[in-house]
């Protein structure tokens, strides 16, 4: 059986590099997604093989909660979770304003 081209593209200018875009046809035929990685493997007959690498996992549908009346259950619930909390990136730094006037 014949190989036939989908579609045909042609490489552009985008941003300070080259590129083509894919199709919506093309990345629906594969099952590729925004934001997932595919791979491009080239072949000894100068072909290109392409195809999806992962899934990008799904985001979080949790609304953030902003309301400082529950923030002792959420607290509570981090601490349940083995939750760390992030590190000060400011700590141990100071400057004259800091020193002096504080």
């Amino acid at each position: 059986m014949e190989e036939r081209p989908l579609y045909t593209a042609r490489v552009r200018k985008i941003g300070n590099s080259q590129g083509v875009l894919l199709s919506k046809e093309v990345l629906q035929k594969l099952k590729i997604v925004q934001g997932q990685e595919i791979e491009f493997i080239v072949k000894e007959d100068q072909t290109i093989l392409l195809k999806p690498v992962t899934l990008p996992a799904k985001p979080l549908k949790n609304k953030l909660n902003l309301s400082l009346s529950t923030w002792d259950h959420q607290f509570a619930n981090a601490i349940k979770n083995n939750d760390t909390p992030e590190k000060d990136m400011f700590e141990g730094m100071n400057n004259q304003f800091d020193d002096n006037e504080w």
